[in-house]
């Protein structure tokens, strides 16, 4: 290999590894970021899936742990 190749191919890994320290450190606010892109609201407690919840265990009562 030559050195050019050698000296780009460090700077690309140098980049990415910096991009993956970047995302581990702000991950909450890429996360955030990524979710709510369309506007919705995906968190289960915010959004009242214990409804959803309680009708799949009304159809399943098997799964009630008695």
């Amino acid at each position: 290999m030559s050195t050019v190749t050698i000296v780009v191919v460090g700077i690309w890994n140098a980049v990415l590894l910096t991009a993956l320290a970047a995302a581990i450190h702000w991950r909450d606010r890429v996360l955030q970021w990524v979710t709510k892109l369309d506007g919705l609201n995906r968190n289960p407690w915010a959004t009242g899936s214990d409804d959803r919840w309680a009708a799949f265990l009304a159809e399943h009562p098997e799964l009630i742990d008695r």
